[in-house]
């Protein structure tokens, strides 16, 4: 099964481009993949952002955190406004996908930060946030924004293997750390095995 875990940085901030409803305006500083079929990471800047979506739709299973509302909201505002930025929309949605931010909210009935789950389930957290990644946009440090967006994904794929392998996660709440159990068996259904027919039967 090939998993690409994904995430992206913006250029803009929602307050840049007129609030929450326009994310696909906020345009693609730097996406990177992690493809299981090579165990690389693939990095993706703003000019190449159309081989990152032909690289998603090469994957069994994309999985990231809050990717399906707005990383893939973000991709569509390649295409230009209307029709063509939703089609785009729809076609990354119908994709395999695995929101790990919708499954948890789907138990605890509240989001969460990807750094609530990863300090305590993982003892590690981000080592910037967005609005840090924002600032290096406006300076022009790309590489800072590679490596930060490499981490978030590290961080994603270490979290849904974790998940996989011990079926819960820990979160940070107001009343401390607690466990949220989970059974995210992702193994796809394998076809019925014919037993081969002897000619001589």
């Amino acid at each position: 099964m090939r998993i690409l875990y994904f995430d992206l940085e913006t250029k803009y901030s929602a307050d840049d481009v007129g609030g929450w409803g326009h994310i696909d305006e906020m345009g693609m500083s730097v996406g990177v993949l992690w493809d299981s079929r090579d165990q690389k990471f693939h990095v993706y800047l703003e000019h190449q952002i159309r081989q990152l979506i032909s690289h998603l739709k090469q994957g069994d299973l994309i999985v990231g955190f809050n990717h399906v509302e707005f990383d893939h909201r973000v991709l569509s505002g390649c295409e230009p406004a209307g029709e063509a930025r939703q089609r785009l929309y729809l076609e990354l949605v119908s994709l395999n996908n695995f929101d790990m931010l919708t499954e948890v909210k789907k138990i605890l009935g509240h989001r969460l930060k990807l750094d609530s789950i990863a300090r305590p389930t993982l003892q590690a957290g981000k080592s910037a946030d967005g609005l840090q990644a924002l600032q290096w946009y406006k300076e022009g440090k790309m590489d800072l924004i590679i490596e930060y967006c490499k981490q978030d994904v590290e961080v994603t794929r270490q979290i849904h293997e974790f998940a996989l392998k011990q079926g819960h996660l820990f979160y940070e709440s107001r009343s401390g750390v607690r466990q949220v159990d989970l059974d995210w068996n992702l193994t796809p259904p394998q076809p019925p095995v014919m037993e081969q027919m002897s000619l001589f039967d």
